[in-house]
């Protein structure tokens, strides 16, 4: 009997981890303090829009506030400028200029490292 009991709390254990795995792999990484999550592109703000119809904790757009470099690690596939143009700068060294008062289709499949707001 004892066997068994040993057995069942590997294989809890186990389940957990592996449970906790996919919860992490499938949330939206990490944006910065500079903004917050919502349903919507608010403006006057530049924001990415999560790929893969991912959602962060308040919905799948990335809100920016404030000038300068917002530090990203996550995939998008949209950017809007919504009254300030930024630059997206992604894992392999490309970059992406969307230009004030306009949005533009990014690269999805390429992580997103950090974004220059333009003031």
């Amino acid at each position: 009997m004892r066997p068994i009991s040993r057995f069942t709390a590997w294989a809890t254990t186990l389940a957990t981890a592996v449970g906790a795995t996919v919860v992490l792999a499938g949330s939206p990484a990490s944006a910065d303090g500079g903004g917050y999550w919502s349903i919507s592109c608010d403006s006057p703000h530049a924001c990415l829009r999560l790929s893969l119809g991912r959602q962060g904790p308040g919905g799948p757009f990335w809100n920016m506030t404030g000038c300068g470099v917002h530090g990203i690690n996550d995939f998008y596939d949209r950017g809007y400028a919504n009254g300030r143009a930024f630059d997206v700068h992604y894992q392999d060294g490309r970059w992406d200029r969307v230009e004030v008062r306009s949005q533009r289709p990014l690269d999805g499949s390429n992580r997103v490292t950090s974004v220059d707001v333009l003031c």
